[in-house]
C-alpha cells in the first residue's frame, strides 16, 4: 500500500514537471541555444586574446582584488590607493561577484554566466508575447531580445557587469505587466544596484506602470526611490569614493561620456537653464553631424516596429537618449560608433516590449481589414525581417570597418597566427603576486591574478616586470599605439631588462 502511494506521488511530480517543461519549452530552447553558442564563442575569443585585455582585464582584476578582500585599487607605487574599485560607476554587483570569483576563479565561468543571464531573458518576453499577441506568437519575444545586434556586441566583447541590466529590466517589465508588485520592486531594486545610470532605466519602468494604469502611489514610489538613489550616488557616494571634496566633483573630469553630468550639472547649480539646454542640443547636434550613419543604424537595429506601438514608445525615450547624449569627440577613439553600439544593449528590453505592442497593433489591423488569407504568412515575414535586420546591422563594416565586433565573422572564433595565449599563461604564473608589473592595456591581469598592476607605461620605474602585447591593435588610436610601442622597444633595447618571455606578439621583460 505504501509502495503504491509513493509511486502515485512520483507520478504526480513527474506529470507536473512535464507540464512545466511543456509550457516553457519554447523559451527554454532559446535560452539553451543562446547560452551554448555565446558561451563557446566568448570563450574562444578570450582564448585568442581578443577579450583578455581592456574591459575584460579591468573587470576581472577588480573581481580578483575584491575576492582577496581589497576594496581599493593598488596605485602605481604598489600601495593601496584611496579610490574604491567601484568608484567609477558604483557597480555594487562587484561585491557578490567577487565572492563568486573567490569560489570559482575562472574567467570562462563568468563568460558562461553572462551568456546565461541574457539567455534567461527569453522567458519574460515569451510570456509577454503570449499575453499580448496570443499563444502562437510566444516565440516573437525571445526572437526579438536574443537576436538583437546590441545584445550580441554587449555579450561578445569582454565581460560586463552592466549585462545584468538586460535580465533585471526584462523581468521587471514582465512583473509590471502582470501587476506582481513584490517582484516588480525586487527587480527594480536589482536594476538600481547594477550601475550609476540605473535610475534612468527604472524611470522608464515607472513610465510603463503609469501607462498600465497602476495606482499613482506605485509610480511615485518607484520614481522617488530611483531618483533619490541616483542623485545621492552621483552627488555624494561617487565623489566620496573617488576621494574628492565637494558634493559635485563630477564636473571637473577632463573626459566624460555624458556632458550633461559635468557641464550640465554646473549649469543647473548656477541656474543657467539656457546653458543646460545648449549642452543637450549641442551633444545631439554633434552626434548627428559627425555620426549620423551610426545613429541611423542604432535606431534601425533597436526600433523594429515600436513606431506602431503608439503610447508605449514612451518607455524607449529615456534609454535611447542615454545613447544620443553620449559625447562625440572627433578623432578620439573612445567616442567612435562602436562604443555606443557596444554599450547600448541595456536599451534593448524597452524596445522589445514596445515592438511587441507594435506587432499587436499590426495584427489587429490585419484582422480589421480581413487579411485572413495572407495572415498565415505574417509570422514568416516577421521572422525573416528580424533575421535580415540583425544580419545587416551586425555586419556594419561600412560604418567603422572593424570586423572584431561582428558576431557573424567566423574569424573571430579561430586561433590567430602568433597568438600563444596558453604558453603566456604559464609564463605569467611564474611571476610572484608581490612583484610590481607595468602591463599594456590590462593585458591578462586576470590571468596571473596580480596585486600590483599599472597600465603601461605608468609604473615603469618601480615595476620588476613589463608585459606587452601587440596582438591587439586599435585602428582608431594608431598614433597612441605606435608611441607606446616605441617606448617599449626602447626599454627592450636599453639593457636594463632581460627577456623573460617572448613568443608571437607577446613579450615579458624582467628588470636585471
Amino acid at each position: 500500500m505504501q509502495t503504491a502511494k509513493i509511486k502515485s506521488n512520483d507520478y504526480i511530480v513527474w506529470r507536473k514537471l512535464k507540464e512545466i517543461l511543456k509550457k516553457n519549452l519554447t523559451p527554454l530552447i532559446f535560452c539553451i541555444l543562446y547560452t551554448a553558442v555565446f558561451s563557446i564563442t566568448t570563450i574562444l575569443r578570450y582564448q585568442t586574446f581578443h577579450a583578455a585585455i581592456l574591459d575584460m582585464g579591468a573587470e576581472m582584476h577588480e573581481l580578483f582584488l575584491i575576492s582577496k578582500g581589497y576594496f581599493y585599487f593598488f596605485n602605481t607605487h604598489g600601495s593601496l590607493s584611496k579610490t574604491s574599485v567601484i568608484a567609477s560607476y558604483f557597480e555594487i554587483l562587484y561585491f557578490p561577484l567577487g565572492f563568486i570569483y573567490k569560489i570559482i576563479p575562472y574567467v570562462s565561468f563568468f563568460l558562461i554566466l553572462q551568456s546565461f543571464l541574457i539567455g534567461i531573458s527569453a522567458f519574460p518576453f515569451y510570456y509577454i508575447s503570449k499575453d499580448l499577441i496570443g499563444e502562437k506568437w510566444g516565440f516573437i519575444g525571445p526572437l526579438l531580445i536574443l537576436l538583437n545586434p546590441q545584445i550580441h556586441t554587449g555579450n561578445l566583447f569582454d565581460f560586463h557587469v552592466s549585462v545584468f541590466y538586460v535580465t533585471f529590466i526584462s523581468y521587471a517589465l514582465y512583473f509590471a505587466l502582470k501587476k506582481n508588485l513584490f517582484y516588480l520592486y525586487l527587480f527594480s531594486f536589482l536594476t538600481l544596484i547594477v550601475k550609476v545610470d540605473s535610475f534612468l532605466y527604472v524611470t522608464s519602468i515607472a513610465i510603463f506602470i503609469f501607462l498600465l494604469n497602476y495606482k499613482k502611489k506605485h509610480v511615485i514610489a518607484l520614481l522617488g526611490l530611483s531618483w533619490l538613489y541616483g542623485m545621492f550616488t552621483l552627488f555624494y557616494i561617487i565623489p566620496h569614493l573617488r576621494n574628492m571634496s565637494g558634493l559635485i566633483s563630477l564636473g571637473n573630469e577632463k573626459y566624460t561620456f555624458m556632458p550633461i553630468l559635468t557641464a550640465g550639472i554646473n549649469d543647473i547649480k548656477n541656474l543657467n537653464i539656457l546653458g543646460f539646454i545648449n549642452i543637450i542640443a549641442s551633444t545631439i547636434f554633434n552626434n548627428i553631424r559627425y555620426n549620423f550613419k551610426f545613429l541611423f543604424y542604432l535606431l534601425a537595429s533597436l526600433a523594429f516596429l515600436p513606431l506602431f506601438s503608439k503610447k508605449y514608445i514612451a518607455i524607449t525615450i529615456i534609454p535611447i537618449m542615454v545613447c544620443w547624449l553620449v559625447a562625440f569627440y572627433p578623432n578620439h577613439f573612445y567616442y567612435e560608433p562602436f562604443f555606443m553600439l557596444q554599450y547600448s544593449y541595456y536599451t534593448v528590453p524597452f524596445f522589445v516590449l514596445a515592438s511587441i505592442y507594435g506587432f499587436q497593433n499590426i495584427l489587429r489591423y490585419a484582422n480589421k481589414i480581413n487579411l485572413k488569407v495572407k495572415s498565415k504568412y505574417l509570422a514568416l515575414i516577421f521572422v525573416v525581417c528580424i533575421l535580415l535586420t540583425t544580419l545587416v546591422i551586425q555586419n556594419y563594416g561600412a560604418i567603422i570597418d572593424w570586423s572584431s565586433f561582428n558576431v557573424f565573422s567566423l574569424q573571430n572564433y579561430t586561433y590567430k597566427k602568433n597568438m600563444y595565449q596558453n604558453t603566456l599563461m604559464t609564463a605569467l604564473k611564474k611571476i610572484k603576486p608581490q612583484d610590481y608589473i607595468s602591463s599594456s592595456q590590462f593585458i591578462g591581469s586576470h590571468l596571473y591574478n596580480h596585486y600590483y598592476l599599472a597600465i603601461f607605461p605608468q609604473g615603469i620605474n618601480i615595476s620588476r616586470y613589463i608585459v606587452f602585447s601587440t596582438c591587439y591593435f586599435n585602428q582608431y588610436r594608431k598614433k597612441k599605439d605606435k608611441k607606446l610601442l616605441n617606448i617599449f622597444n626602447k626599454l627592450k633595447s636599453s639593457g636594463r631588462y632581460m627577456i623573460f618571455y617572448e613568443k608571437g606578439c607577446n613579450t615579458i621583460l624582467k628588470l636585471r
